[in-house]
């Protein structure tokens, strides 16, 4: 969808704004931190402060009898917020790594305090956050009440329209023709990285476009991985199998938290009074392999 490039011109806004970056992606997290959580949140704060080159004071901190979300919250605002003179801006991309681990609920009720801070304690005045995610993380969070998800402003990225689809054509020196422009746009819909990704090949001579119209739905075709990605991601869910063959067999979805959790993965939309897949490419991929 481009939310990391999103995010680095964020990032850049702050850095004119006069503000001190902090950014973590959360892929580079390996297993065994995101299993253990006093693992995981020692390295977070290590991490926050070598961004802003602060002392490593982890060890001191972690000595006290006290939870890891109460411990990372005092080294934040004792240590970090102390010892750093500028505003900060805590930039996180690839949020949804951490949305399956089993502290997940703790951690963004962490992050929620740390917002609600900003409104009775000046010191935390000084602390942005900014997380990305390429999932709507509502479902994963027990207690709505306790998650950073739903408070300040939340910037949605939408699917391209047929001029911008056009416009890309033109950027990438015009491999695809009006007709093909137009077929792209029908069964892409628009899906920013999907539409970004075939004009690449094409402009590049990987493929010809009837070559791309041939294959792209092909499990070892130019969005293979994509596809693989999004099947394997359903393979243990069978609420949102079911869903999502229904959403194909018959257009509709009368189980709303099954909607809006396949909405939120991205496969599909409403459109009036009917639910549809996002685009033809996974009607078809889906339609096949469920």
């Amino acid at each position: 969808m481009g939310k990391s490039s999103l995010l680095v011109r964020t990032v850049r806004e702050a850095i004119n704004a006069g503000k001190q970056i902090a950014f973590l992606d959360f892929q580079f997290f390996d297993k065994a931190t995101l299993t253990n959580p006093d693992l995981f949140y020692r390295q977070f704060c290590q991490l926050v402060g070598d961004e802003l080159g602060v002392e490593d004071r982890v060890e001191e901190f972690w000595a006290k009898q006290q939870g890891n979300s109460i411990r990372a919250t005092n080294y934040m605002q004792l240590h970090i917020l102390k010892s750093v003179d500028s505003p900060i801006t805590l930039a996180m991309d690839e949020v949804e790594s951490v949305f399956d681990i089993p502290f997940r609920s703790d951690f963004f009720s962490m992050l929620r305090g740390w917002h609600n801070n900003r409104s009775m304690k000046p010191l935390w005045r000084k602390l942005d956050l900014v997380m990305v995610t390429s999932t709507e993380p509502y479902q994963l969070i027990e207690n709505l009440n306790l998650s950073p998800f739903n408070v300040g402003q939340t910037l949605e990225l939408r699917d391209f329209g047929l001029p911008q689809v056009k416009e890309l054509n033109q950027r990438h020196g015009t491999p695809l023709n009006n007709a093909e422009e137009e077929r792209l746009f029908t069964y892409l819909n628009g899906h920013p990285y999907l539409t970004r990704k075939a004009l690449y090949l094409v402009a590049n001579n990987q493929l010809t476009p009837s070559e791309f119209f041939k294959t792209a739905s092909d499990s070892r075709g130019p969005f293979g991985d994509h596809l693989r990605h999004h099947l394997f991601r359903l393979q243990s869910r069978v609420e949102l199998i079911e869903g999502m063959k229904r959403v194909i067999r018959s257009q509709s979805c009368p189980d709303e938290s099954i909607f809006f959790r396949l909405e939120g993965a991205g496969l599909v939309r409403r459109e009036g009074r009917v639910v549809v897949p996002r685009c033809r490419l996974y009607e078809g991929y889906f339609g096949e392999h469920l």
